[in-house]
């Protein structure tokens, strides 16, 4: 079983232990199960079942307050390398509100920050000024990686992740954010066979390079009701000296029941400084998208929208028209070019029983696909999935699923979920706290 070390331990198990000192506690638990057949061979196969533990806890008293999200895996397959592999999403201490103008988290935090975007185990604050019409954030530590393991601060200065962005609201409507962010990531070194000075082979320990990424970025947007909205953004490596993304959409209400929308979307791969990766060649993507969408009567309403995605010199054209109500919706999707030859038709349903206490659900799909545009066979694939969703209390659910796939590799691919929730909230009286009363 693998271990990992978790940033502040301490601090959760004090917190949990001692609830009696928070003024309020909230969180979910959930238990969770993913069960499949896998095939070894042509006639041989073996199920695989996969169960998966969350719990997101939040406690608080006056300005403080503690927040945590982890999950745990195991299952029945040694090939899956994270059994037994805690994974911690965020386990942080907030003090909020000070001087009327400050939040303050410390410990593994959840970062949202314009071009940044991740997790660091270490500081982000957040200031309100000017009567909340600008706020501006600030964040650094120590970079997490992947696997989420905590990699200590040794190596700070090679293994880091900080920046900050700074939004204004200048009037009603209107919202325009500045950022940046500065990541380095320190990569596992390995050993390879390398050819010494007579060619002979000698095993040799590989350091790649750290990986760097310096990002700016900018966006705005304005709203006027729901007649009006427009957003924009922009974001530029510093070290590649590249533009990475470019975006403009907008919706347009002509009336209560017609809007038109508009989007233009410019793309390069994000692709970190000294990544093997940057040798290659690359693309970029340029994609105009228009679409109009029309309400027939309330809840029903309809939307088509037909884009061009250019890849270098090579265009692509997709078509999607649908249909969503408050207990179903249709959709056709329809691409070719480049991409190969798509036309997907997908359906889905649900509908609450029992004052919503029972929720049955169920979808369809049929694609046919061909991955050249002009050589290769047609391929057709199914999808189906059938669950229901039992809420009795408003604290505990059950959701069961059964989902079932065909197409030329897998004849009847079917699989299975389900999780059990439950949800706790407990506000602790002034008499709890203080001990009055007894």
């Amino acid at each position: 079983m693998k271990h990992i070390k978790l940033i502040f331990p301490a601090l959760l198990i004090l917190f949990i232990a001692n609830t009696s000192f928070a003024q309020q506690i909230n969180g979910r638990f959930s238990t969770s199960f993913y069960s499949w057949e896998r095939f070894t061979g042509v006639n041989t196969s073996n199920m695989i079942t996969r169960l998966y533990q969350n719990l997101q806890f939040d406690a608080s008293h006056e300005q403080f307050s503690f927040h945590t999200s982890l999950t745990g895996a195991i299952g029945g397959a040694s090939s899956f390398s994270d059994d037994g592999l805690v994974r911690v999403y965020n386990a942080y201490l907030r003090w909020k509100n000070i001087g009327n103008v400050l939040d303050v988290n410390l410990g593994r935090v959840p970062v949202f920050a314009g071009v940044g975007i991740g997790t660091v185990d270490g500081l982000l604050f957040k200031s309100k000024l000017y009567g909340e019409k600008v706020v501006l954030t600030g964040y650094g530590g120590a970079n997490v990686s992947s696997n989420l393991q905590m990699n200590g601060y040794k190596n700070i200065n090679k293994n880091f992740f900080t920046g900050g962005q700074l939004i204004a609201y200048l009037f009603d409507g209107s919202r325009i954010g500045l950022s940046y962010t500065n990541r380095n990531r320190l990569m596992k070194g390995y050993t390879a066979i390398r050819p010494d000075s007579i060619y002979d082979p000698i095993s040799v320990i590989i350091q790649p390079e750290v990986r760097k990424e310096q990002l700016v970025g900018m966006d705005a947007s304005y709203y006027y009701g729901s007649q009006f909205s427009a957003y924009g953004r922009f974001d530029y490596d510093i070290n590649s000296s590249h533009v990475l993304r470019g975006e403009v959409n907008s919706r347009v209400a002509v009336t209560q029941k017609l809007a038109f929308t508009g989007t233009y979307l410019y793309r390069e791969p994000r692709i970190p400084y000294h990544s093997f990766f940057s040798i290659f060649e690359s693309e970029s993507i340029n994609e105009i998208e228009g679409g109009v969408e029309y309400s027939l009567c309330s809840p029903v309403s309809t939307f088509g929208r037909v884009a061009f995605v250019q890849y270098g010199e090579e265009l692509s054209r997709r078509l999607s028209i649908g249909l969503n109500s408050k207990y179903c919706s249709f959709r056709y999707s329809g691409s070719n070019g480049y991409t190969g030859q798509l036309v997907s038709y997908n359906a889905e349903a649900m509908y609450p029983l029992f004052d919503r206490k029972f929720i049955p659900t169920a979808g369809a799909s049929f694609t046919i696909y061909r991955l050249d545009e002009k050589i290769g066979n047609r391929e057709e694939l199914f999808g189906g999935s059938l669950g229901v969703i039992v809420r009795i209390m408003s604290s505990f659910s059950i959701d069961t699923q059964v989902q079932w796939l065909k197409n030329k590799i897998a004849k009847d691919d079917v699989r299975v979920f389900g999780k059990v929730s439950y949800w706790f909230n407990h506000n602790f009286s002034k008499s709890q706290i203080t001990g009055e009363g007894e």
